[in-house]
């Protein structure tokens, strides 16, 4: 139902930074051609690792999250998720401080509780956690920490996906992520 937006938010992060023209300042030298534009079309690429749900369908849903319908590409939204919509679901979670700033333990301690009821996504929540928390995020100015956090633990994840399905479209995306990621720091 969701499944497009936990496995897909790094690809609208691209699609928005690449095609606004608006490459963030500091991008690492020396960067393969291949790795300026979006990764190659995988029909679906959400399937390409199955991540259980961090969140319910009623708060993505109460959120203000539509649904997205595969069938028609067109429904698909351009560009992050509206902050408000972050927001509201990290507010539903408690995972904001009483400023609404990012509650780093809060976050910490709710990738733990979801790595351990899924426990062959430990090592993944732990390079989240590792990546993500008390960093400072990737991303144009424009898009909020509350999307760069969203963003950085499931992309994160989807980067070390236990459970990558070996298609010939998810093979080819596996092989652009993994050309595509040393000249990113870590």
């Amino acid at each position: 139902m969701f499944r497009l937006f936990r496995g897909c938010v790094l690809f609208a992060v691209f699609h928005v930074i690449f095609a606004q023209g608006q490459f963030p300042p500091s991008l690492p030298p020396n960067i393969p051609q291949k790795c300026l534009g979006p990764p190659p079309a995988v029909e679906k690429p959400h399937e390409c690792c199955p991540i259980p749900p961090f969140f319910t369908d009623e708060d993505f849903a109460d959120c203000g999250f539509q649904k997205l319908d595969d069938s028609d590409p067109d429904a698909k939204p351009r560009g992050p998720p509206d902050c408000s919509k972050q927001l509201c679901m990290l507010k539903k979670y408690e995972l904001l401080n009483e400023d609404e700033d990012i509650d780093e333990e809060a976050i910490t301690k709710f990738l733990d509780d979801w790595a351990a009821k899924n426990e062959e996504f430990q090592a993944a929540a732990d390079a989240a956690k590792q990546r993500c928390i008390g960093k400072n995020l990737f991303g144009p100015p424009q898009i909020c920490e509350a999307n760069k956090i969203v963003f950085c633990v499931s992309s994160t994840i989807f980067d070390k996906c236990p459970t990558w399905q070996e298609t010939e479209g998810c093979t080819t995306l596996r092989t652009h992520m993994d050309d595509c990621r040393p000249p990113f720091p870590n």
